[in-house]
């Protein structure tokens, strides 16, 4: 294939995903497909959704799917050692003057989208993560990255836990703190 017509990976995913977006909208949305001509050529054709608003209860359904979906990996990556810094930075989220771990833990956590107008607005209570610690095994409460120590961002870890004992002793270290 010719270096001028090759499609990187993202085009050909952001393809399959308007493909599946369009069969959703006719298999369960129930809508009809049309083969309508394009403008300007004679041969090649589109396919088009006979109601449009199906392609957008589809898509709807898709980005609750992917925003699920977003929040579950999430918590995998924190069952796995990533910071919630490191997943704020993967997401390119704008931060408002916030840490980009805190816009995540806002995010995905606590349904508080990446908005500018909510920059500093918290509720009482935040909502919990909860994942299994790959490394001691125990369900562990993850209240986010809003507090220095590590012991007050998750708890559940065992007394053993070298990922919990690896977080507290660079906290430590970053902080100047001796016990």
């Amino acid at each position: 294939m010719s270096e001028m017509f090759r499609v990187s990976e993202s085009g050909q995913a952001a393809g399959r995903i308007r493909e599946l977006i369009r069969r959703i909208a006719v298999e369960v949305f129930g809508t009809t497909e049309s083969e309508v001509p394009i403008p300007g050529f004679t041969v090649f054709t589109d396919r088009r959704l006979d109601d449009p608003l199906a392609g957008i209860r589809a898509a709807l359904l898709m980005r609750s799917v992917a925003e699920a979906q977003l929040y579950d990996y999430a918590r995998s990556a924190r069952a796995a050692g990533k910071s919630w810094d490191e997943i704020g930075a993967v997401l390119s989220l704008p931060t408002g003057g916030v840490p980009v771990g805190e816009a995540a833990f806002d995010w995905l956590v606590c349904g508080r989208g990446p908005d500018p107008e909510r920059e500093g607005i918290r509720s009482f209570r935040t909502p919990s993560a909860f994942w299994r610690c790959a490394t001691c095994g125990e369900q562990v409460t993850d209240d986010g990255p809003f507090e220095s120590h590590p012991t007050d961002n998750e708890t559940g870890h065992t007394d053993t836990c070298n990922r919990h004992r690896a977080d507290v002793a660079a906290w430590a270290q970053r902080t100047g703190w001796t016990d």
